[in-house]
């Protein structure tokens, strides 16, 4: 993948997170704006067929999840925020970025649970935990390129 769309990616993760952390929602313009964003860039930059396989398998397994779960487990807002760093990062640091966003989000559960900060029932926003992945697939897609 090229530099421009991942950026666009990581951008639109970070501004999602925090949204998503205040108000427990991802706006469906800030998803949209970043995945036709990274998308762009991606067509620019001749990696449109990487970017799309992206979006199709990052979105894809997080809807699978959502349909899993009946949206009880992982919102729609957090299946097209997938879409966009798929878009972005392409199939593997995306799909590396949502195994460190639900490792990361499954030991935050784990502690507000031990500390009794939270119940079972409780929600919890997953777009921080995505913006983590990102960031982290974003640092190795870097060292990677050393």
């Amino acid at each position: 993948m090229s530099a421009l769309p991942a950026i666009a990616a990581l951008c639109g993760t970070c501004a999602a997170a925090v949204i998503d952390a205040r108000t427990g929602l991802i706006p469906d313009r800030l998803t949209r704006t970043t995945t036709l964003l990274a998308l762009g860039l991606a067509a620019s930059t001749g990696t449109a067929p990487a970017a799309c396989t992206g979006a199709c398998a990052v979105g894809g397994a997080l809807l699978a999840l959502h349909l899993l779960s009946r949206g009880r487990g992982l919102g729609l807002g957090d299946v097209k925020l997938g879409t966009a760093i798929g878009a972005g990062f392409g199939v593997t640091a995306g799909i590396a970025a949502l195994g460190v966003a639900f490792v990361a989000g499954a030991a935050y559960a784990a502690w507000l649970l031990a500390t009794r900060r939270a119940r079972r029932r409780d929600t919890i926003p997953f777009g921080p935990f995505l913006a983590a992945g990102t960031l982290t697939a974003a640092i190795l897609s870097l060292r990677a390129l050393r």
